[in-house]
């Protein structure tokens, strides 16, 4: 059987994300399960809420980041490294792991389907994979050679990403199946520039299948400047009606209009 995961951990400030994810997955149509992995430090009322949303929530420990605080990209990254967790759902023959500030725009049950491991290559480094969606097939064995390479192997952002492609090496020469296509991880700001050209919209319609807000997360700030701010609130939106209204929708709409004429701006 198969599943979605996704992680919930520092806290409980990715919920909007978790939530606004699940709601894409089930408009999507999708009748895998969705499990989140939850660390102890997520709250009693978030897990309830979560449940209450269709979500599976699985108890993990965190993983201590074997980096230094100056050596991570972002501060966030000192608790991600419990993601490798993934690994240990051995009650699931195949996962694909979604970040908690991932959108799904159209159904990606393929994914299933996909030799494993599979990532898309990152934005800033092509021949290195994002690690914000993956295909993989749940492992002992693979997470206890994990933790022994833990603290030998390094990361070269300080989280989970710098690791995983320092533990498959290889990924970019593996065969072009293990290799997604960048429409399952489309970083909202190119996804959102892509948009303000028409001669490009109809493919980008029909290719784009996961947003990833890579540079800013919507719920975390009053304006979303960076793209893809309609898609997200619509999604957020439609898990809490009671926070939705019409003059919400025009202000995202804006703020993308906004990206597309600085973006246009900026090319000139």
């Amino acid at each position: 059987m198969n599943a979605y995961v996704t992680i919930l951990c520092n806290g409980d400030g990715y919920l909007p994300g978790v939530e606004a994810l699940g709601e894409s997955l089930d408009r999507s149509g999708t009748a895998a399960p969705k499990v989140v992995m939850a660390t102890p430090d997520v709250g009693v009322g978030t897990r309830d809420r979560l449940r209450a949303r269709g979500w599976r929530v699985r108890d993990v420990e965190p993983i201590p980041n074997p980096a230094g605080k100056a050596q991570l990209l972002f501060p966030r990254f000192a608790t991600v490294f419990a993601k490798l967790r993934a690994w240990e759902l051995t009650e699931w023959e195949r996962i694909v792991v979604l970040d908690a500030d991932t959108l799904v725009l159209q159904n990606v049950d393929d994914l299933f389907e996909r030799r494993t491991f599979a990532a898309a290559p990152d934005f800033f480094l092509p021949d290195h994979f994002n690690s914000g969606v993956m295909v993989l097939d749940p492992s002992a064995g693979t997470f206890a050679r994990m933790m022994d390479a833990l603290h030998a192997a390094g990361s070269y952002d300080g989280g989970d990403q710098g690791f995983l492609n320092t533990f498959f090496p290889d990924w970019y020469a593996m065969p072009v199946e293990h290799r997604l296509p960048v429409g399952y991880n489309m970083a909202n700001f190119i996804y959102q520039f892509l948009r303000g050209h028409p001669s490009l919209r109809e493919k980008l319609e029909r290719e784009v299948k996961v947003l990833h807000y890579l540079v800013q997360e919507p719920w975390q700030a009053r304006s979303t400047l960076t793209g893809g701010s309609a898609a997200w609130w619509k999604m957020y939106g439609a898990a809490h009606p009671e926070k939705h209204a019409e003059w919400k929708d025009a202000v995202h709409r804006a703020e993308d209009w906004t990206f597309d004429r600085l973006a246009s701006l900026a090319l000139d």
